[in-house]
């Protein structure tokens, strides 16, 4: 049987508190679209880029920059937000766009899970991602941009002995597999149950149980999944 990972961490921990995004300096749509962003004292566009979800490459460029040598404190910046200069891997918008169908957003710095189909929200739930812990430092979630690959009514942890209801799984952790799931059970079919709104597991996206159950029904294999910061 398929081995599966991302169960409690077995030592619980203190409350976690969101970090909130830095609030970036945008002043103005230019005509040509996009957003104008001051260079602020300390920023890098690498900085920049990740916190309106762009690549470095298309800042350069939609600036007629060859390097970021030139961009001092007060310049204005144009931030393009075309497709092309979105990056899958920092995407933060949480509104998707109609052709996308279904999609899955999950905010780590939030611990908050959005369930889109087009542009209607459908679901909004709490959730437990990994907790990186001295004995275990490579537990946290990756952020990312994955697709449901694996999908049953229950999944089991023999490193752990639990069984996780209403499991799809998203990627590869080494051997194992890290996914949605609800609070996962004993053996004796007790659940493990904390509260979610912190990371807490040992990578994977864990549900209070009806929440997981509604997820699952509505999300069938192949929809995507984006765990942004």
């Amino acid at each position: 049987m398929t081995r599966f990972v991302c169960v409690l961490a077995i030592t619980l921990v203190a409350a976690f508190h969101p970090v909130s995004g830095q609030t970036a300096h945008a002043e103005a749509e230019p005509p040509g679209g996009g957003t104008l962003y001051a260079f602020q004292r300390g920023d890098t566009l690498d900085m920049i880029a990740a916190r309106f979800g762009v690549t470095r490459q298309a800042i350069l460029k939609a600036n007629g920059l060859v390097n970021s040598s030139r961009v001092l404190p007060g310049t204005v910046l144009t931030i393009p937000t075309t497709p092309g200069a979105i990056s899958p891997w920092l995407l933060r918008r949480i509104d998707p766009q109609p052709h996308h169908g279904k999609v899955i957003y999950v905010s780590l710095s939030q611990q908050r899970l959005w369930a889109y189909d087009g542009v209607q929200l459908v679901f909004q739930f709490l959730v437990s991602t990994g907790l990186s812990t001295p004995e275990f430092p490579n537990r946290a979630t990756k952020p990312g941009v994955f697709r449901i690959k694996t999908k049953m009514p229950e999944a089991y942890a023999s490193t752990w002995d639990l069984r996780m209801p209403f499991w799809m799984g998203i990627y590869d952790a080494g051997s194992l597999e890290n996914g949605f799931h609800a609070m996962p059970l004993l053996r004796n079919g007790q659940r493990v149950s904390w509260r979610v709104g912190r990371p807490a597991s040992f990578g994977c996206i864990v549900l209070n149980h009806d929440d997981a159950q509604a997820l699952y029904t509505w999300a069938p294999l192949g929809t995507l999944v984006v765990i942004r910061p």
